[in-house]
């Protein structure tokens, strides 16, 4: 009797925690009513999460001090905003909480203000350096960058992405975010985190960075990849008047696959064309390269349709971001345009085995195709 009462009660408790695990939420979003929470980047965020189909529960500061959120959540977020009232409305029962969310095997994700509250201290203008507790970064997070834009504004700036870290498998050279005041990260220990980009116009200094933590992982970036500037599926109208060059989701679609634990992918082309058929009236479409994969010594063909003549650039990508060689640049008329090489312009490619990424550039508009090199 005694013997079945144990098997009762281990069979309870595994069926209990494995119920537990189905209905965990992937992603906690901070919102504290806009008192500090910047509402577009919280927004913003959640239509993306919607898009990745990542389910996502707001959270505010007396749930995160009350509860272990590691049972209900495997990530959190803490948006842009003012990080300060981040600070004064966490409790040490909050810190605690959020720290044992990561430590257990969770993930922190902070953009902007959420970075500067996952600092060991910040340095903020004229304030000088103030400390905070939630100390996920052994590190100074310095802010505002007058030399990209002086606090309260804001401006697109180019972030050179470090092609080493795996988050940028699928990521070119470089990228243009938007940036509205986020931070310079500064660590005490540089060897404890890894570079995810820099900014270009502050002397390649730390812009967004990743590490772990216990069994969890911390990613904090200083520009803001949630908000697209020209186009309105992340439901906000902020900084509409910018062109962010194509969209930042793809990065964070990877980012947040390396969050959760899970393998890095890049979005579909399903997904892109449900996003783009739902808000974006492209001028251009690049198809496939065919056949694919691409035996090096064979020809193969790309089409590039425009509604409008335009100027065109094309352009052959390695998987790192790095510029093989440009195919085109010129001007076209409007309607259907194949391209046929055997290698490129003719020349056989000289290059590994692996995956490339084709660029078709016009006006403000990019559009990008993956194909396989095979010998």
């Amino acid at each position: 009797m005694l013997q079945k009462l144990s098997l009762y009660l281990i069979l309870s408790f595994t069926l209990s925690a494995s119920l537990l695990n189905a209905q965990q939420t992937s992603f906690a979003v901070y919102w504290d009513g806009g008192i500090g929470a910047w509402e577009d980047g919280v927004v913003a965020f959640e239509n993306f999460l919607d898009w990745k189909g990542i389910s996502h529960k707001r959270v505010d500061a007396l749930e995160i001090n009350q509860n272990d959120l590691s049972t209900l959540y495997e990530s959190i977020y803490f948006p842009g905003g003012f990080a300060w009232y981040y600070k004064a409305a966490i409790d040490s029962n909050g810190i605690r909480h959020i720290r044992e969310l990561v430590q257990n095997g969770g993930s922190y994700l902070g953009i902007c203000a959420g970075a500067y509250f996952a600092s060991d201290s910040v340095d903020w203008e004229e304030d000088g350096m103030i400390d905070y507790p939630l100390d996920l970064f052994d590190g100074i997070a310095k802010g505002a960058i007058d030399a990209i834009a002086p606090w309260d504004n804001y401006a697109m700036a180019t972030v050179t992405m470090n092609p080493g870290n795996p988050i940028n498998q699928y990521e070119p050279a470089s990228e243009t975010m938007l940036y509205y005041g986020g931070p310079v990260f500064k660590p005490h220990h540089p060897e404890t985190m890894d570079t995810v980009a820099t900014w270009e116009a502050y002397g390649d200094s730390l812009s967004m960075i990743n590490f772990t933590y216990g069994s969890g992982r911390v990613l904090l970036l200083g520009p803001h990849p949630e908000i697209e500037e020209d186009s309105d599926r992340d439901s906000s109208d902020f900084a509409q008047d910018l062109d962010d060059n194509g969209s930042d989701w793809p990065f964070l679609w990877s980012a947040v696959d390396w969050l959760l634990g899970r393998p890095i992918s890049y979005p579909p082309p399903s997904a892109i064309q449900i996003m783009d058929k739902k808000h974006i009236p492209h001028s251009m479409h690049l198809s496939q390269v065919t056949p694919n994969p691409v035996p090096s010594a064979t020809n193969a063909v790309f089409r590039l349709h425009l509604r409008y003549a335009s100027r065109v650039t094309i352009r052959l990508f390695n998987i790192r971001g790095q510029l093989i060689r440009t195919i085109y640049s010129g001007t076209l008329t409007s309607g259907a345009h194949s391209f046929t090489f055997q290698g490129i312009n003719g020349r056989p490619l000289s290059l590994p085995t692996g995956v490339y990424v084709l660029q078709a550039k016009s006006n403000n508009e990019q559009q990008s195709q993956k194909f396989i090199l095979i010998h």
